[in-house]
């Protein structure tokens, strides 16, 4: 089946029929707060990562087949580095698109998170740009990473991937520990087929004596990107994007987790839904490293009080985060 086209205004859009499907996953729990866990049985297909495919080192979902990455010469600049990915549609190479660092995003804690751009052909801004993030924990224990294009109905092609070096199989089974960390994201509008960039700030909470977790990513922003490199915030203010969005309970198992996702509106209605995973890394659980994709509305203009109709979209945010344990460490 060839994709079909569309059009929204004066963009042209195109809807993506061999892509991954996202489905919306409910979560439970009242307006800002973690539900009490009933530990639901999630759909493997419904993860960012559903574990069934292998791409190279990595295990990875969505269209993404092979991922090699290579570091440039200087430690700490990624300037030079360079992210082949196999597999995504309208790459212009069978061997894989060659990324290339376009930006960093830096969260509110400090984690620079690096941006990459496919640089085969010039991208062409709603038809064939791709963005990736590559990261690491901080000593290099985890690797995530996610892609997403430009210019699709039902958020077109995309793919996410994990590599797991030093999984912390040996996890400590006393105490309550704090993980402070950051969040990077691609945010794909249905409909419009913009692509935009997401950051936020990660808290979570560890009970490694009953062997339970959960977590909030806050002060969600959310950037446009220009073929420079140059970030605009659409914000109508630092923080004020998107809402906090809850990691719900779920519980630990062999060093690593996953569970659902809720965002909520001030009225307290459920506004995004979906799913993250997770493991932890180095001695004594020392890092942790995941990935999240939630799906809702979102009003890109930022006026859903005075037009509720007007340029809102389904969104998805597909992205990663890294922490350390930085409360009560074992």
């Amino acid at each position: 089946m060839k994709p079909h086209y569309a059009f929204f205004g004066a963009a042209m859009l195109l809807a993506a029929c061999g892509g991954t499907s996202d489905i919306d996953i409910g979560g439970g729990g009242g307006g800002g707060g973690n539900p009490v866990p009933e530990n639901p049985t999630i759909d493997q297909g419904d993860l960012p990562v559903d574990g069934t495919e292998t791409c190279g080192a990595f295990v990875c979902s969505g269209d993404v087949t092979n991922i090699t990455f290579s570091a440039g010469a200087l430690a700490g600049d990624p300037s030079d580095d360079s992210l082949i990915l196999t597999g995504l549609p309208f790459d212009d190479d069978p061997l894989g698109a060659e990324f290339t660092y376009l930006t960093t995003v830096t969260g509110g804690n400090g984690i620079d998170y690096d941006i990459y751009e496919n640089q085969e052909i010039t991208p062409i801004p709603g038809f064939n740009r791709y963005l990736a993030i590559y990261k690491q924990t901080s000593g290099g224990e985890i690797t995530v990473g996610v892609a997403a294009i430009e210019g699709y109905q039902e958020f077109g092609y995309s793919g996410a991937w994990y590599d797991v070096d030093d999984v912390t199989t040996s996890i400590p089974t006393l105490g309550l520990v704090g993980y402070t960390g950051d969040y990077a994201g691609t945010l794909t509008l249905d409909g419009s087929g913009a692509l935009f960039l997401t950051d936020g700030t990660l808290r979570m909470e560890v009970d490694f004596t009953d062997s339970y977790l959960k977590g909030f990513i806050e002060d969600r922003d959310v950037y446009s990107v220009d073929g420079a490199g140059t970030l605009t915030n659409l914000a109508r203010g630092p923080g004020t994007d998107r809402p906090t969005l809850v990691l719900n309970d779920t519980i630990i198992t062999d060093g690593s987790f996953e569970g659902t996702v809720n965002s909520y509106k001030d009225d307290g209605s459920v506004l995004e839904t979906g799913t993250y995973q997770g493991f932890f890394g180095g001695s004594d659980a020392s890092v942790v490293g995941g990935l999240v994709r939630a799906i809702g509305d979102f009003d890109i203009d930022g006026d859903e009080d005075t037009d509720p109709n007007e340029d809102i979209f389904s969104a998805r945010d597909l992205g990663v985060f890294t922490a350390d344990c930085t409360l009560a460490c074992p």
